[in-house]
């Protein structure tokens, strides 16, 4: 018997990470956000944040949500980018293994209800959320400038067109 929960489609599909607002997470109850970097919040290439990144996360930090970075980074990105946003930080998290996933709510007392996960990536990020029990929000991938990522991409066609016949709208009420 197949599990639909456990499909890598996520709950909800959005353009970038700005087309989220504090109000779209407080309102399910979202404490803890979980975010991808490369290619989520920041193209791969780029190693400083950007303006609107800044105001977006500090949106996030004033309404009670905490933006923490969630990312299978091996390198010293993630580090890099925890330091300069000012931000919790998990490296080589293994996705879509949820085990990291479940360590970070645990450590930080949250419950699955109340976090949620962003990223580029179907068979990386959503299906690491999904697995873990949490709300998945999926991003169109930033830059494709790699041909093996635009394979990686390809490959999740199914999944992103499931998403656009199953997942959520955001609202911006």
């Amino acid at each position: 018997m197949i599990v639909i929960w456990h499909l890598p489609v996520p709950q909800y599909m959005v353009h970038s990470i700005y087309d989220l607002t504090p109000d779209f997470f407080t309102s399910r109850g979202i404490k803890l956000l979980l975010l991808d970097l490369d290619n989520t919040l920041l193209p791969y290439e780029t190693f400083e944040p950007n303006e609107e990144l800044l105001k977006w996360l500090s949106s996030m930090t004033a309404a009670g949500i905490e933006p923490f970075i969630f990312s299978n980074n091996r390198g010293g990105r993630p580090a890099h980018f925890s330091k300069l946003l000012n931000i919790g930080f998990i490296g080589k998290a293994k996705k879509p293994n949820p085990r990291r996933l479940w360590e970070v709510l645990a450590q930080k007392s949250i419950a699955k209800e109340n976090a949620a996960l962003v990223g580029d990536q179907i068979y990386t990020d959503i299906f690491c959320g999904k697995r873990g029990g949490i709300l998945t929000v999926s991003v169109r991938p930033i830059s494709i400038k790699n041909p093996l990522r635009a394979l990686r991409y390809a490959a999740e066609f199914p999944f992103r067109l499931a998403g656009k016949f199953t997942a959520k709208k955001v609202s911006h009420d």
